[in-house]
């Protein structure tokens, strides 16, 4: 193990000291586990992203950027189709 060393404000260090005394555990125990869970929801988190990503690399593409949208050639569309009618 790697020993650290951190400051906690005076009410965190109290409300730790008395979940730690009231469950059996001690301070340093209750600190591994927090990080234990907040480093697991990190690793979920990734994981997720990981699978969403592999997930859109592998769906079709919808056109190029040279597909984009250009209001031109809506307005031209309009006009051809309205020029039609007389």
């Amino acid at each position: 193990m790697i020993r650290k060393q951190i400051y906690l404000p005076v009410a965190q260090d109290r409300r730790l000291k008395e979940i730690a005394r009231a469950g059996g555990q001690s301070e340093a125990a209750l600190i591994r586990d927090a990080i234990r869970r907040r480093l697991e929801q990190e690793d979920a988190r990734d994981a997720a992203w990981g699978r969403l990503k592999a997930l859109l690399e592998t769906m079709p593409s919808r056109g190029s950027a040279g597909d984009r949208f250009d209001r031109s050639d809506a307005y031209a569309d309009r006009v051809d189709k309205f020029d039609g009618d007389h």
